[in-house]
């Protein structure tokens, strides 16, 4: 079996993502992978399964939409509460 020799080209991306995973202790995506090295995120992909990195970094994106938790459940404890009337 011949070893196979990465390009400067793919050491460089490997640094980089290398470096980034370790700067944000894994909370980065291969979205921010990609931006970072201005690379495809297929590309980080398959360094990243390469390299033994696939379980370093967060899988998803973090959602954007507006936390509206406190809000739903206010509206929920008004809608039980009308329902049952208030609990004892």
């Amino acid at each position: 079996m011949m070893l196979q020799r990465s390009s400067p080209r793919i050491e460089r991306i490997a640094y980089q993502i290398w470096w980034l995973i370790h700067d944000s202790a894994g909370e980065c995506t291969l979205r921010d992978m990609a931006e970072f090295t201005e690379t495809s995120m297929q590309t980080c992909s398959q360094i990243c399964r390469y390299r033994g990195w696939a379980g370093s970094y967060r899988k998803m994106a973090r959602s954007n939409a507006l936390d509206n938790g406190p809000l739903m459940i206010e509206a929920l404890d008004s809608e039980l509460s009308s329902l049952f009337g208030e609990a004892a």
